[in-house]
């Protein structure tokens, strides 16, 4: 199937609830066993979908995503991947740092993570471990509210424009529970991990809080990121240039202000000239 086919699949089904259930039915004795994967990054890793993209085992959803994603990897590399649900990103990246590596991976749906964790023993990754917790700018518990294995997200407003957004959302029926949230820059202070080399982050909207609870490790580690937006475009972008970060779509051509909603966007610490750089003046006298 082609990537273009693949993704506007995808997109069907994720805005169309009554025939994603559908599919959901169908296709329920294969997401209950790892299947094997047969082409793209993916291959050769067995997965357990569970609710997650099933046609992934035979073609590629995000193609130039995961294309982006993988070329920033390298062996030894430490990768944290925030908002993992099963896996599919935390698996690629611990093939690709290997056992000098780690992947670390923050999911805090209880399901998903034990999935994510099958998935990493199913393909005999042992780089790989599993923080069944939410990630914001806030150490503690918070309300999660629960829309299905690929949509659920923290109930906690970042800015007043996500709060109209999140109103509206909240008028459909949904379950809630509470889960421990932490920020990453108390997480890395309190367990001696190393900080990332690169950081995915797909939460649903809560995107900007997570942002805010890493802004030490931003600053002093400088990181790579790769962030799918959820409508989030300016409060992402407000963050990551407060903090030095360039960025920019790696799916749409254009900044990432004026980005679709869906958008995924490649950060990075800017570029800092010489005469730029802290002392330069006083040497240059």
């Amino acid at each position: 199937m082609p990537d273009s086919i693949m993704s506007r699949t995808n997109a069907f089904l994720r805005t169309h609830p009554t025939v994603r259930t559908i599919e959901r039915r169908l296709t329920r004795p294969a997401r209950r066993h790892a299947v094997p994967i047969l082409v793209g990054a993916g291959r050769g890793l067995r997965v357990r979908f569970d609710e997650s993209a099933l046609t992934r085992a035979v073609a590629r959803a995000e193609a130039p995503v995961e294309d982006a994603f993988l070329a920033l990897l390298k062996p030894g590399d430490v990768v944290y991947d925030v908002g993992a649900n099963i896996g599919w990103y935390t698996l690629l990246a611990a093939r690709a740092v290997g056992d000098a590596g780690a992947v670390i991976a923050f999911e805090p749906t209880v399901r998903n993570a034990a999935i994510l964790q099958e998935n990493a023993a199913t393909n005999k990754l042992v780089n790989v471990t599993v923080i069944p917790a939410a990630v914001s700018d806030e150490d503690g518990w918070a309300t999660f509210i629960n829309q299905g294995s690929l949509q659920g997200r923290l109930r906690k407003d970042d800015s007043e424009a996500q709060a109209k957004r999140r109103a509206r959302q909240l008028q459909r029926p949904t379950s809630s529970s509470v889960v421990p949230v932490l920020s990453l820059d108390s997480w890395i202070a309190a367990s001696g991990r190393r900080p990332p080399n690169v950081l995915k982050i797909d939460v649903e909207g809560a995107e900007a809080g997570v942002l805010r609870g890493m802004s030490d490790t931003l600053r002093s580690a400088g990181p790579t990121l790769i962030i799918e937006l959820h409508a989030t475009q300016t409060e992402v972008a407000d963050v990551l240039d407060s903090v030095g970060y360039e960025h920019a779509p790696i799916d749409y051509d254009g900044p990432t202000r004026e980005g679709p909603w869906w958008a995924h966007i490649l950060a990075r610490p800017a570029k800092v000239s010489e005469s730029e750089r802290p002392g330069a003046q006083a040497s240059a006298r």
